[in-house]
């Protein structure tokens, strides 16, 4: 992986009211597109959430291509911070798996709706 243009690129979770393309969102983290990718399929494999939030193709598999939801930023954002923190993918992946309810919607949304609260105050 490229080093990061940021080093606080992942220190906050993002929030996005729009789809997002995989280059934009590694433009708003401060990282490579490749570097991303690395992220997004480390989510694909693990995060069921993640993986059905895509859009299904005429034959049912996943478009990979379309722009990711902001629930799929949200994630992504995540674990590039786990990704700071932990170094290495196979602790990454470790996490993900004793820690599922990090990445479900009812998260994102609890999040979510703290910064919402915290900009109306």
């Amino acid at each position: 992986m490229k080093p990061r243009r940021c080093k606080s690129s992942t220190d906050y979770d993002i929030f996005l009211d729009f789809p997002c393309t995989k280059s934009h969102l590694a433009e708003l983290l401060g990282v490579a597109r490749s570097t991303l990718v690395i992220w997004e399929n480390i989510a694909f494999w693990r995060i069921d959430n993640f993986r059905n939030a895509y859009p299904k193709t005429h034959d049912g598999s996943y478009d990979r291509e379309s722009p990711l939801s902001p629930f799929q930023c949200w994630i992504l954002g995540r674990i590039g911070r786990l990704m700071s923190q932990l170094r290495r993918s196979e602790r990454v992946k470790g996490y993900i798996l004793k820690n599922p309810q990090d990445f479900t919607r009812y998260q994102f949304n609890k999040a979510q709706n703290q910064v919402t609260q915290k900009l109306g105050a």
